[in-house]
């Protein structure tokens, strides 16, 4: 019996012109590879199955492609081509730096990397998850990096940009790899199911699509499950029921129930839908999905909203029955519950504290609305002092609505975002501190954060939500946060510090900048 390969295996991209997604990348890499102009180091990042490791290929087939005009580059047909796309090409070498991350292995690279090419004309190492490196192993590789010999070519790959060191980062070409837009993945299946003669109901494609989240090679290994599953027709139904999804109609009845205040109705829809066979994880997701989609609706986001007519009319509806402050709640609480990996006995009780937890949170934020008032200095206090995470942060200025937020609006209102940001998480102002905002590009703010110890606790699923719930609280407006490192700052006399800040409560907490630095790495 043979074994045929995976979809994503066969449908790997064989030319640049197959890459989905990556426009800039590829056409700078095409550019400069007909210009004779390619670098000694590249370092790709992104999220996974995005394509980083295939151009990585696509980049060595080229440079080793014997192919005289410069523009037809990889040709697929000339024999290094083919043993490049084998595996059997020896100057094109793949390192999984997860396994191989001690400074050993790389001084065993840097003593292989003196010998001429056998084959080709270059030398091609391709190191995967490269930030798995050890610091030690870093400083091994850092000379070699920066002047290796001249048929030595280095692509660095990871998914985590921010713990490749600066040293390291300086000395490559970077590119960022982006998430493959929900159409383009739509329209990459599509081709794939015309090619293999698969037959399949097209709203399947629209599940898959939203179950790979930006990962392209995800979307792919999740259609040749939902294939080799089925016989015949792959039908909406069977899609849902293999990957433990919900159908939308359960989705709309629960969030209805939520926006209700209707406990019993809730519960009853989540016991209905595991008891069915859906996943409590995924129903999770669909919920946060549909959430997510009310407070784009609420904030005058429509186009960002990826639903069907049906379920954007109910997004819209519904939205306007909440507060930003509640679609925010319930995002963070079933969020939460999507991200437990802890095994229940009760698989969907995790979903029914979440669902619970978010009714209770409302009830409170109203109760506080209708707080008896009483007087101080002629102004109207609430009688309850304490800082209650459950209520309103107080914003100064008014909410924008529709129109571009602009980085000059931003970096007005920061300092008010950093006091409004503790009622989301008691470690974010002391962590904002370090941080400057930079830009903002297609509804993503950029932060520059001086120091490498914010940026690791900064840049994770967590802390971005609450971050971004405090934006979305402040400027009115839904942005995805992405960091980067900033060295602008690299002491602590540098900054502005009081003894009661925000910093010097992260300092005592255990932050330490970072010491200024040499060409190693610390």
């Amino acid at each position: 019996m043979t074994v045929s390969p995976a979809l994503y295996l066969k449908w790997r991209p064989t030319t640049f012109e197959d890459v989905v997604g990556q426009a800039a990348v590829v056409d700078t890499i095409q550019n400069a590879l007909k210009a004779k102009k390619t670098v000694h180091a590249y370092l790709f990042s992104g999220p996974r199955g995005t394509g980083k490791t295939t151009v990585a290929r696509l980049l060595a087939k080229s440079l080793n492609c014997t192919h005289a005009d410069m523009a037809i580059r990889p040709c697929n047909r000339c024999r290094h081509c083919v043993d490049v796309a084998d595996g059997r090409f020896l100057d094109v070498v793949e390192i999984d730096a997860a396994s191989n991350n001690s400074v050993e292995n790389v001084r065993d690279l840097r003593d292989k990397i003196n010998y001429t090419p056998g084959q080709g004309n270059y030398k091609i190492y391709i190191i995967d998850e490269v930030h798995m490196l050890s610091g030690a192993a870093f400083n091994a590789l850092l000379k070699t990096l920066e002047e290796p010999p001249p048929y030595v070519v280095f692509v660095l790959a990871t998914t985590e940009s921010h713990k490749v060191p600066a040293t390291v980062s300086s000395r490559c070409q970077c590119h960022n790899f982006r998430r493959i837009s929900f159409a383009d993945i739509v329209q990459r299946l599509e081709a794939i199911v015309a090619q293999e003669n698969i037959v399949v109901d097209a709203k399947v494609l629209d599940v898959v699509a939203r179950q790979a989240t930006g990962s392209l090679r995800d979307a792919i290994s999740i259609l040749d499950q939902l294939v080799i599953s089925s016989e015949g027709l792959l039908t909406l139904e069977r899609a849902q029921r293999v990957l433990g999804i919900s159908d939308d109609e359960s989705v709309i009845k629960l969030v209805q129930s939520l926006v209700a205040k209707v406990a019993s109705q809730g519960l009853e829809v989540i016991n209905l839908s595991v008891d069915s066979g859906t996943d409590p994880t995924q129903l999770a997701r669909q919920i946060v999905r549909f959430l997510r989609g009310m407070l784009l609706c609420k904030t005058g986001n429509l186009e960002l909203v990826d639903a069907t007519e049906d379920m954007l009319v109910s997004m819209r509806d519904l939205a306007e029955k909440l507060t930003h402050r509640e679609i925010l709640a319930g995002v963070q609480s079933f969020d939460k519950s999507a991200r437990d990996r802890r095994v229940s006995w009760q698989p969907q009780l995790s979903l029914e504290l979440a669902f619970l937890s978010c009714i209770q949170t409302w009830d409170k934020a109203s109760s506080e609305k209708s707080r008896p008032m009483r007087l101080q200095n002629n102004n109207p206090i609430p009688l309850q002092t304490k800082n209650d995470p459950t209520k309103e942060p107080r914003m100064s200025r008014p909410e924008i609505d529709g129109d571009a937020l602009d980085i000059s609006e931003l970096k007005g209102c920061w300092k008010e975002l950093i006091a409004n940001s503790r009622v989301y998480h008691r470690t974010l102002p002391a962590l904002l501190e370090w941080c400057n905002p930079n830009r903002i590009e297609s509804e993503t703010l950029w932060i520059g954060v001086r120091q490498e110890f914010a940026i690791s606790k900064l840049d994770t699923v967590e802390m971005r939500a609450h971050l971004e719930a405090a934006l979305a609280a402040t400027t009115g407006r839904a942005l995805r946060v992405q960091f980067n490192l900033n060295d602008s700052t690299d002491s602590q006399d540098d900054l502005d510090i009081s003894e009661d800040g925000a910093v010097a409560m992260g300092v005592e907490l255990g932050a330490r900048p970072r010491e200024r630095r040499g060409e190693e790495v610390r």
